[in-house]
């Protein structure tokens, strides 16, 4: 039986979690997506077994787990300031994303 990650691991995994919710919300992903989250899933030291995982999901088609907003309320910037860079991060804000990201705050208990 796998150990149980540390809390900070946990947070980072939900972070990618919904990271690649948003990428998928314009219905597209971009190499520059990918790029972005894989290099904050490395910036945040995510388990390769886990990124694999989810990875796995957008390659197939499969529907990606959501993320759990309690253990994203725990940072709630930092999760901001990761939407925000991936959704800026291959040059073209869709309106999908914009709306997402406002959900996002709102979810997170953060006024608009």
């Amino acid at each position: 039986m796998a150990a149980p990650l540390p809390p900070e691991s946990q947070f980072h995994i939900e972070v990618i979690k919904l990271l690649l919710q948003v990428a998928t919300s314009d219905g597209r992903v971009t190499r520059e997506e990918i790029d972005s989250i894989i290099d904050t899933a490395r910036g945040f030291s995510v388990p390769l077994t886990e990124l694999s995982a989810l990875t796995r999901c957008l390659q197939e088609g499969q529907p990606l787990p959501p993320p759990n907003l309690s253990v994203l309320r725990e940072d709630p910037k930092a999760v901001l300031d990761a939407v925000h860079t991936l959704i800026a991060g291959d040059g073209h804000v869709h309106e999908a994303e914009i709306e997402m990201a406002r959900q996002i705050r709102e979810l997170l208990g953060i006024a608009p």
